[in-house]
């Protein structure tokens, strides 16, 4: 008997290391220069997560899927969280979040020679005049919808871009660095016939989207939130803005 507890003892033991080793896994996708598999230190806003995480002393690794593929993840419990996500009615209901790490503000990005000068509008309702180009699974879906506008949904902002450019709609919705950022990589010497209007689709914080099937999902969050405090009291956060450029 004595030698039968020694033996669970030490399974339990053996068991709660390994587990202790594992990596909290996180998933994003491409979308530079917030995330991108594709840039030193995998964006400005992953390097922010990862100097979260190394500030709780949370082992973690990062895995590049499509947005759509690290939702999935999250309800099946297999990714503890996915970023950067704006916290909406809809995800509320299926997922947890962290405190607000960057702010972002999205626009409306249109061509000068299409539209001729900034438009003024006060609800969703007033952009029913126009076509409106958008990408699978943004933020915006839900309200565009309930404000019966007319919205063209692609796979991603780059194919929105195209679109735009062509003439397929008048604006394209998205995240203005987001914006910007491929304007330049697609139409370097056309940067110019691009411009955005001037009032925000929206400002807010973007989050760590949180599984609420993670194993131990409460008290990582919980570590990871006062990290954040701790590494905007320290000056690493405002450090990584700087370095970015980001204002």
């Amino acid at each position: 008997m004595k030698r039968l507890l020694i033996f669970v003892l030490f399974l339990f033991i053996f068991s709660s290391n390994i587990f202790a080793k594992q990596k909290i896994v996180l998933v994003t996708g491409e979308w530079s220069p917030y995330t991108s598999y594709r840039i030193k230190g995998y964006g400005f806003f992953t390097e922010i997560v990862s100097a979260v995480f190394e500030e709780a002393g949370l082992d973690f690794e990062y895995k590049f899927y499509p947005w759509l593929r690290c939702e999935y993840n999250l309800k099946k419990g297999i990714a503890f969280a996915a970023f950067p996500y704006f916290i909406n009615d809809d995800r509320k209901k299926k997922f947890n979040f962290s405190k607000g790490i960057v702010k972002s503000t999205s626009r409306l990005f249109y061509l000068k020679s299409r539209i001729k000068s900034d438009i003024k509008w006060m609800r969703y309702e007033d952009l029913k005049p126009y076509t409106i180009g958008g990408s699978i699974g943004y933020w915006y879906r839900t309200k565009f919808e309930k404000a019966n506008l007319t919205i063209d949904y692609g796979y991603n902002d780059k194919i929105g871009f195209k679109k735009l450019y062509a003439g397929r709609y008048d604006f394209l919705a998205t995240n203005e660095l987001v914006g910007w950022a491929l304007i330049r990589k697609m139409y370097p010497e056309e940067i110019n016939k691009f411009c955005t209007v001037k009032k925000p689709l929206q400002q807010d914080y973007l989050h760590l989207m949180i599984s609420r099937t993670y194993p131990d999902h409460l008290s990582i969050t919980k570590r990871i939130n006062e990290a954040l405090l701790s590494i905007k009291r320290n000056g690493i956060y405002l450090k990584i803005l700087e370095k970015n450029k980001i204002e």
